[in-house]
């Protein structure tokens, strides 16, 4: 019965996708974020920000075969104050950017927020070194569980730059689908480059 319901919301939200028109193209080739940076795309996405409910103006949130399944989250650089994720209800607020967060902080930010997406046992592993635009960033992996049982996985790279976080965040199950994309995602977190 628990697949029955997953299957259905698969459904659903593909339907969402295919009957919406706000969704856009992400073409292979340079992607604006904002103004703060663009990254390559190795092949076509589609942009589902417009469509992403109560979504920060500075989050993109791009997929390849629908945010159940694949999603890519790109911020236009988190301000104090701003959340990654909208808070779904009032009494369950979601966290928010403050400046000058130690790194294992930044990494806890990421996973509250993670955890405010309705995952469950939400676990982040592999912390290692990286760059944002020659800035020093953070990269690491997560792991979680739909409410439903489903093993998630995840890769995300921060970088705080002034008071700003810039947050690259990639989601998706475990079987297949995070694996079948993680190539290109890899391709488009090492992409980062200035914006125009």
């Amino acid at each position: 019965m628990k697949l029955f319901g997953q299957l259905c919301a698969f459904a659903a939200a593909a339907a969402l996708l295919v009957g919406c028109e706000t969704v856009a193209s992400a073409p292979a080739g340079d992607y604006a974020v904002g103004t703060a940076y663009r990254v390559t795309l190795g092949r076509q996405w589609s942009d589902v920000s417009a469509i992403m409910v109560g979504r920060p103006v500075k989050v993109r949130l791009l997929t390849v075969d629908g945010p159940l399944l694949n999603r890519l989250y790109l911020t236009d650089g988190l301000a104090p104050g701003d959340f990654l994720v909208k808070p779904a209800a009032k009494e369950r607020p979601t966290p928010t950017w403050r400046a000058g967060l130690s790194p294992t902080e930044q990494v806890e930010f990421i996973a509250d927020s993670v955890a405010a997406l309705d995952y469950e046992r939400v676990e982040t592993q592999n912390l290692r070194p990286a760059t944002f635009k020659g800035a020093p960033a953070l990269r690491f992996d997560i792991t979680a569980k739909t409410q439903g049982g489903l093993d998630m996985a995840g890769s995300a790279e921060v970088a705080q730059v002034g008071d700003k976080l810039f947050v690259l965040l990639y989601l998706a199950p475990h079987e297949h689908f995070y694996a079948a994309t993680l190539p290109e995602v890899e391709t488009v977190f090492a992409s980062v480059k200035p914006g125009a």
